[in-house]
């Protein structure tokens, strides 16, 4: 069903965690992912939701909350290599706010951003909160521990036609916060489903004032 897609990203076939998080989101469930960082949760919840999206429909139908921008940026970057003719943008701070009014005005169907400057558009009217079917919170852990709380609370408060919940951490989360909206999810856990790190950590030690020899 996605091989064109895949084809376009380089890739043979999905992992077990992308697969469940695709047949369980088509369902219309409400979805919570549990899987390391860097696992491909990105795909597992793009790919599903082009399913999602109504052509005919106006407006912002599909918003994704990160933690960061260069997170942001990499869903971007990922949604455009997928080529779905769908528009995409993405509002990060840093960015600048003139900028992303101006996209916003000829709203995308998919809209990525931090908390904090979401919520900043939102407030300005620059786009229609309202028409949000579909909520992903991206990394949400990293979010609450970087103190987003509030703002993703008064973004939630705002949409009113969400339908479908996704929520995606590289951590089991102790409670839902209320906020979110998420009452009986399927929770998929891979947190432990990881291979070795291939990763090997060396040091070196650098005595003497002059630091660069040893850097080199």
């Amino acid at each position: 069903m996605y091989k064109s897609y895949l084809d376009r990203l380089g890739i043979s076939q999905l992992k077990p965690m992308q697969e469940a998080a695709i047949n369980t989101i088509q369902q219309g469930k409400d979805v919570v992912i549990l899987s390391p960082t860097g696992s491909g949760k990105t795909l597992a919840f793009l790919l599903p939701i082009l399913k999602m999206i109504e052509i005919d429909r106006n407006g912002v139908q599909v918003l994704i909350l990160t933690p960061s921008r260069e997170l942001a940026l990499q869903i971007e970057q990922v949604f455009r290599q997928l080529q779905s003719g769908f528009k995409v943008n993405s509002c990060y701070g840093g960015h600048p706010v003139s900028t992303e009014r101006n996209n916003l005005k000829e709203p995308p169907v998919l809209l990525v951003g931090t908390p904090g400057r979401i919520a900043d558009h939102i407030r300005r009217g620059n786009f229609d909160a309202s028409t949000v079917q579909t909520i992903i919170l991206d990394e949400f852990d990293k979010s609450l521990e970087l103190g987003f709380q509030k703002e993703m609370e008064f973004i939630a408060g705002k949409l009113q036609s969400v339908k479908t919940r996704i929520l995606t951490s590289a951590t089991s989360l102790p409670e839902m916060p209320d906020f979110t909206g998420i009452l009986n999810p399927v929770i998929l856990d891979f947190t432990q489903d990881t291979s070795p790190s291939q990763l090997k950590l060396q040091a070196v030690r650098a005595t003497g004032t002059d630091k660069l020899e040893a850097l080199v």
